[in-house]
């Protein structure tokens, strides 16, 4: 999720009809400027070779956990059908093959592999969700630690949470996981806001999506 605000005006975005390395490309109403989706920065138009900012805010979840969250929930109908039975990306899903037969060009992890990914401090990350799934921590560099989690039995597009901490790494009790530094527990929601402890931007996506706008991703295992 990008933010909308940007160098003082408000950006109303839509899809383009357009795909690079089969990804979504972005235009903003304001200026006809291109943006890529995996990269967030603009490829043509008035904003030429700047970035949007992205936010930690991004959830995704099934209609189900939402209508439990949110009761009240209205739902778009769209010439008097309310497509919330059933999703049409199902047999994408399921599919081993990218987007109109994408294929990655990267073979360090399978085309549709699911990962996590992220960019922070000038580095592009994939971690692929067999290396966390029910949480797991890596050291970024020298007292850095880096918590990814998804439930075990997580649905594929149910996002994934991430938390860098600068305060002590992260511990499994009975009780979940922990911020060993903070003591607080990791609840359904994520973390509470604690001192040393900061939720990361960043995505769930496809290997071949993400590996092909950012070939220089480290793989973190």
């Amino acid at each position: 999720m990008y933010a909308r605000d940007y160098e003082g005006r408000a950006l109303n975005f839509e899809p383009s009809g357009g795909l690079i390395d089969a990804s979504l490309i972005m235009q903003d109403k304001e200026t006809d400027s291109y943006w890529s989706i995996m990269s967030g920065s603009s490829l043509a138009g008035a904003y030429k070779g700047t970035a949007l900012v992205e936010l930690p805010v991004s959830e995704k979840m099934s209609w189900r956990d939402w209508r439990a969250a949110h009761p009240e929930t209205l739902v778009l109908s769209v010439g008097g059908a309310e497509h919330v039975a059933t999703s049409p990306y199902d047999n994408y899903f399921s599919s081993e093959q990218g987007f109109r037969g994408a294929e990655a060009t990267d073979t360090r992890l399978a085309t549709k592999a699911p990962i996590y990914a992220l960019r922070w401090q000038g580095r592009a990350l994939a971690i692929p969700y067999s290396a966390f799934a029910g949480g797991a921590v890596f050291e970024l560099e020298a007292d850095l630690w880096l918590f990814l989690h998804r439930p075990e039995d997580a649905v594929i597009y149910q996002s994934s949470r991430a938390y860098l901490s600068r305060e002590g790494s992260f511990e499994k009790h009975a009780a979940g996981w922990i911020h060993a530094a903070s003591g607080a527990l990791l609840e359904s929601t994520g973390f509470a806001e604690q001192e040393g402890l900061e939720r990361l931007d960043g995505f769930d996506t496809f290997w071949f999506n993400w590996s092909m706008a950012w070939p220089e991703t480290e793989v973190l295992q």
